[in-house]
């Protein structure tokens, strides 16, 4: 058995093991999974770039639900009509 692949095989590997993973979990496994991704990933940008980096990631992903949570918290977010 290889304990190494090249380039090409290695990313055919793990494109087949990411799917094969997330065909085996449910949605709850799912939600969790995202939830935690998506916290990870804002707070290594707030890390990098600050409160108005991540602020600015959040409103990428989704403009429409920004705006709603931004109202809970009576922030107002410039450039945005």
């Amino acid at each position: 058995m290889k304990s190494t692949l090249n380039s090409k095989d290695y990313v055919a590997f793990a494109r087949k093991f990411v799917k094969e993973t997330v065909d085996t979990m449910d949605i709850k496994e799912l939600r969790d999974f995202v939830i935690n991704a998506l916290h990870e990933d804002f707070q290594e940008v707030y890390d990098d770039l600050g409160q108005r980096g991540a602020l600015d990631d959040m409103l990428s992903w989704d403009e429409d639900v920004f705006l709603e949570v931004a109202e809970d918290f009576d922030l107002e977010f410039e450039g945005i009509e």
